[in-house]
């Protein structure tokens, strides 16, 4: 690694997780989880237990999603009443 090395907050982790191990995750909420390939059908071993199988998620910190988010400008229009 050189030391010009910058660490990009807004990429997510690519983990496998199996059912226990995704609730898990969900029900901390400190993690924002989506699926890399709805297609998938090969189960791989959890890369957080290393015992049961599950599927490929990006996962990325609750904070760095939160900040994305916010960076959204949204434009509301009022609605005329005649």
């Amino acid at each position: 690694m050189s030391r010009s090395y910058a660490r990009n907050a807004n990429t997510a982790s690519l983990m496998t997780l199996c059912p226990v191990c995704l609730h898990a995750f969900q029900d901390a909420r400190k993690a924002f989880l989506r699926r890399a390939d709805i297609h998938q059908q090969t189960k791989e071993v959890c890369t957080y237990c290393q015992t049961r199988y599950g599927f490929d998620y990006y996962v990325q910190p609750a904070a760095a999603h939160r900040d994305t988010i916010r960076r959204k400008v949204r434009t509301y229009v009022a609605a005329s009443h005649h």
